[in-house]
């Protein structure tokens, strides 16, 4: 029973990380028609943004100088600014040119995109960081050996707590993104504004609504958003590459389509099933951990032959 509970907050654990970039993939789905790829290399970027201004903090001294709570906040910032203005070029350079293009053009676009965040990362975060993070020195530097070498995330979530205390902070964290998401989506105007673009953009428009902004703020909502992902994933998994973004983003994009891709909450619950079938397949099969990413991909291979529009998606006719 100890290590049912035990695969239970793994999973659970596990389908936080996807849910945050599933919901991405649904909201730039939901406005822009469109498979934005490179969600999962954005909220790795993510991580690496906030390990770097980590260490110039840490080096200049702002740890011993704030209160942590603050320095922490201070990084999620500095990720978010970074993930949502990544978020704004991938629009205005990946999807913006191709609009008027076939489907395939940005889908490849973004594809394309996520190869070049990933190399960036690889080559340039050796230079930018490592001298300063040698300087520094002591167990909470970061050891930065090269940009394509796994690197350590920073203890920034309950540092003195129990590993039982951390995962119930992603879990809480998790759990209050996804609640101000709802209360944005269904309380705001420009909320309702980005629900009635993902039901009719054309309708949308003649009604007055102000699309091209509404498609700004939506890629702005989902980097801070994958912002947060990378965060909660580099705290979770301690252990950073550069190359993660291509793996997260499948699982991410794989949870949305099982759980709808058009649905925000069909995100979540795609998440947590390819989280838990990861899990159990790890825990209770021999040598399962192998093969359990395959069972994940089976799992969501039957749910595109037999329910293709998720477990919360609503099917659609369409008339000829």
């Amino acid at each position: 029973m100890d290590m049912f509970w035990g695969l239970l907050m793994s999973a659970i654990l596990l389908g936080c990380t996807y849910t945050l970039v599933a919901v991405g993939f649904s909201l730039f789905f939901g406005v822009m028609d469109v498979v934005v790829f490179c969600c999962g290399d954005i909220a790795i970027f993510g991580s690496f943004a906030i390990m770097g201004a980590y260490v110039a903090m840490k080096s200049a001294g702002l740890f011993d100088s704030l209160p942590f709570v603050v320095c922490v906040a201070l990084l999620l910032v500095i990720g978010a600014v970074f993930c949502a203005a990544l978020g704004l070029v991938t629009y205005r350079f990946s999807i913006k040119p191709f609009q008027n293009s076939s489907e395939l053009m940005p889908l490849l676009s973004t594809i394309a995109m996520g190869t070049i965040i990933k190399e960036i990362l690889g080559l340039l975060f050796k230079p930018a960081v490592n001298t300063v993070s040698t300087a520094l020195g002591g167990e909470s530097a970061l050891s930065v050996v090269s940009g394509r070498n796994p690197q350590g995330f920073p203890a920034l979530l309950m540092p003195n707590g129990t590993v039982t205390e951390r995962n119930i902070t992603i879990i809480v964290i998790t759990i209050l993104i996804l609640a101000l998401l709802f209360l944005f989506l269904n309380r705001t105007k420009m909320g309702l504004s980005m629900q009635a673009i993902s039901q009719n953009k054309e309708l949308s428009l003649m009604t007055g609504i102000n699309v091209s902004r509404i498609i700004i703020i939506t890629f702005l909502i989902g980097g801070i958003m994958l912002a947060i992902s990378g965060f909660l994933l580099g705290s979770y998994q301690k252990l950073m590459s550069f190359d993660d973004g291509a793996m997260y983003g499948a699982k991410g994009f794989s949870a949305a389509v099982v759980g709808g891709l058009r649905n925000t909450w069909g995100a979540v619950a795609g998440g947590m099933l390819l989280a838990f079938v990861e899990v159990f397949v790890s825990g209770y099969i021999p040598r399962g951990t192998s093969y359990a990413s395959i069972v994940a991909f089976v799992v969501v291979v039957i749910f595109i032959v037999f329910k293709p529009e998720g477990i919360i998606g609503e099917k659609t006719a369409e008339k000829v």
